[in-house]
Order: structure tokens, then sequence, then C-alpha cells
């Protein structure tokens, strides 16, 4: 063991008369402590929310969208050749963007009426997912794979005829909820853009059943969209066989934007592209900057504690100046009498970062897996687009912490022990 590290821990385990400077010793691993669990479990917080938000948007949306200057596109079935061929393209499907009315026997609502294709919208989006959620319920103990089955079933449903002989739709459930309206149950469908009559423009107005309902735990989603079979909607809204675009999913999503300007250089103009980070920019971008503010502001904990450090270190070296005499009289040399207290704050520092570190991990850990924990801290799906806390444990991170955490305490120890350093022994010991 090398002198100044043993002669640095001697120093941190001071005398019954010393007793005080342990204490404020004590008190700064405790601030390096807090500081670090605080950091550690809002970074995962903020990172699990940001992950859950995301993949809800990727759940209803694609990663990409393949769109025309010219308006709807025809021979779209030549197009999706063009796109699935790319290069880390995994599944396309085309759809229809329109807006209108669902009119329920006491009540009427605006939504966003999609036209997908049944065969292909479950390789683009978790549709599928959110169907069968949609029928078991958000309560109901069903695996993912099970969920997707049904929600499979059912949107096969869009591609056949009702009993009724009305063309089927599927309703989002907090919008199938205000309609007061349940599977089996038929609605109006309202579109502002009809034909034009004697009077004027006609809304044109047709007549759908209620196959199912999906849930993709987002009332912004759940209570404005209306999905029908991309034939029907190309009859309501009189799109004489084009299409509004082409969906497309990608096998690595955060290279969408890669691939999309790729596809757009394939298909020419007047093709264009956007991808998912495009559309949610400004979303994603704040909470982005939240995140960065919440860690600065906790690392100001981090700075308190290392201030500790630093008034531990100074009353340290206040104490031991015989001490430092004695040894530069014996040869230790600037340098390692700096060594002597740099080895005391990097203590207190690394038990610190490493107890703050472990207690994070678990608080993730506890919050992530335990059923008791997420009861405690429950969450109004009508408010916040998740029903749990969400937490994401990212070893970088939690690396990124501690190695910040070390930096500030190093930083810490350079004042007081640049001070020991230059203390002349002849002063010292002039009056011992």
């Amino acid at each position: 063991m090398r002198y100044e590290f043993f002669i640095g821990l001697r120093y941190l385990r001071s005398k019954r008369r010393q007793t005080f400077i342990s204490v404020i010793g004590l008190i700064s691993i405790l601030g390096v402590f807090m500081g670090v669990m605080a950091l550690n479990v809002v970074l995962a917080v903020m990172r699990g929310f940001e992950e859950e938000l995301r993949d809800k948007i990727l759940g209803v949306n694609s990663h990409l969208v393949v769109l025309s200057y010219d308006g709807p596109m025809g021979d779209y079935e030549r197009i999706k050749d063009k796109i699935i061929n790319t290069n880390g393209v995994v599944g396309t499907s085309p759809f229809i963007y329109g807006q209108g009315m669902v009119v329920g026997e006491n009540n009427v609502l605006g939504a966003v009426i999609r036209g997908i294709d049944p065969k292909n919208a479950g390789s683009v989006t978790n549709i599928e997912e959110a169907l069968g959620r949609g029928m078991v319920g958000r309560n109901g103990k069903v695996k993912t794979d099970e969920l997707r089955a049904i929600g499979r079933e059912l949107i096969m449903k869009l591609n056949r005829e009702t009993k009724s002989g009305k063309p089927p739709l599927i309703l989002g459930i907090e919008l199938a909820s205000n309609l007061g309206i349940s599977a089996g149950d038929q609605v109006n469908l309202v579109s502002p853009f009809g034909k034009v009559g004697p009077f004027g423009p006609q809304a044109k107005i047709k007549r759908f059943e209620v196959v199912g309902v999906f849930d993709y735990g987002m009332v912004e989603y759940d209570s404005s969209i209306a999905y029908v079979g991309l034939r029907d909607a190309m009859d309501f809204f009189e799109m004489n066989s084009k299409v509004t675009g082409v969906e497309a999913k990608v096998r690595d999503l955060y290279k969408a934007k890669e691939i999309g300007e790729k596809i757009t250089v394939n298909l020419g103009f007047p093709f264009y592209t956007r991808n998912w980070e495009e559309v949610n920019r400004s979303l994603f971008r704040a909470l982005r900057l939240e995140r960065i503010a919440i860690a600065i502001f906790l690392a100001l904990i981090i700075l308190v504690a290392a201030l500790d450090i630093v008034s531990t270190l100074t009353m340290v070296v206040m104490e031991k100046g015989k001490d430092i005499a004695i040894l530069r009289a014996m040869g230790a040399t600037r340098r390692g009498i700096m060594r002597i207290f740099i080895t005391d704050g990097m203590i207190i520092g690394f038990v610190g970062t490493l107890l703050g570190s472990i207690a994070g991990l678990g608080i993730c850990y506890l919050v992530k897996t335990s059923d008791a924990v997420k009861k405690l801290i429950p969450f109004d799906t009508q408010v916040y687009p998740v029903s749990e806390f969400p937490v994401k444990i990212e070893p970088l991170y939690f690396l990124g912490v501690a190695i910040m955490s070390l930096v500030i305490c190093f930083l810490a120890t350079l004042y007081p022990s640049y001070q020991a350093s230059r203390k002349d022994p002849v002063e010292a010991l002039r009056y011992e």
C-alpha cells in the first residue's frame, strides 16, 4: 500500500476529539449518495417515459410515409414494390387519410378516418396488438402474441362483408365510449367533401357497422381515429382507386431518415418521404431538453456535496498541520502531500458514488418489476400516455453519472490539497 493512501485512510478515521471532522465526512458521503441516486432514478424514468411515448406513437404511425406532391397516388402497387426492395425496409402498406364525423344514436364526434389494407397494416404499425387489447381489455392478462392473434382476426373483418351488409368499421375505444356504441352497432360516417348539388356542396353520408374497437393506450389516438378497409375508404372519399400514400417500416428506426432519402432518390419527383422524427420533432426535442435540464439541476446536489468535501478537507488540513510538517521533514514531496488529501476526498466521492449507483439501480429495478410499487404510483390514462411508471435502465447513463460524480469530487479536492502541499514545515514545527 502506498503511504499516501495509508495516511489518507487513517485521517478519515479521526480520533474522539476530532469526531466533528468524521461527521462532516459522513455528511459529504451522504450528499454524494443522494445526488447520484436521485440523478440515476430520474434519468431512468425520463428515458423510460420517452421510450414509452415513442413506442406509443410508432404503434399508431409507421416509421416512414411516402407521399406525392401531386396529391393522391395511383399505381401504388408498383410504388410499394420499389419501397420494399430498398435495403432496410421490412414492411409496406398503402393508406388513405381523411377527416369526417362519426354520427351515433345520440352523439356526433369528429374523427380521422384511415383506410388501411388489412393484409399489410400489421406489418408497419402495432394495430393488431391494439385491436387485441381493445377486445380483451387493459386489465386482461394476455400475452402479446395472443393479443396480436386476436387483433389479426379482427382486422381481417375489414375485408369481409358484415351480416347487415354494411361496410365494416373499427373505432378507438375512447371514441366508441364517447359515442355510446359497441361492436355490432351501426354509425354514419359524414364527409364534408361530397358532390356538388343544385344548392351547393353536399356532405356525403354512408352507414357502417362497428366490428370492433382498438386501444393504443393514448387518449389522443383512441378518441379520434376510425379504421375502414382500403376499398371502402376509396369509395367513401371518391379516390378513384388512388391512395394518400404508402407507409413503410424499417429495421432500424433511427436510420429512417437515411432510408427515406434513398427511397426519394429511387422514386424520383414528385414523391417525397416523411419520417417519424420529422413529424414528432418538437415533442422529442422538448423531452430531451427537459431530461437535460433536470439532470443539471440534480447534479447541483452532487456539487453541494463536493463543497462539503472541500470544507472537510480544509478542516483536516488545519488539524493535521503538525503531521504535514513532520512528513515534509522526513522527505515527503509536495506532490505526495497533495496525493494524501486527494485520496481522502476521492474515498468520500467513491463510496458515495458507489452506494448511490447501487441504490439507484435497486430503486429502478423495484419500480420496474414490483406490482405493489406500481399500485402506489397510479397514472390516470386520461391525462398521461402511460398507465404505470416507465423505467428504462441504461447502463451507459449510470456509468456517465458515476464518472461525472467522481470528476466533481476530484475537482473539489484540488484546492485544499494544494494548500496542504504549500505549508512550510519550519513554521509548523517552530512552536512544537
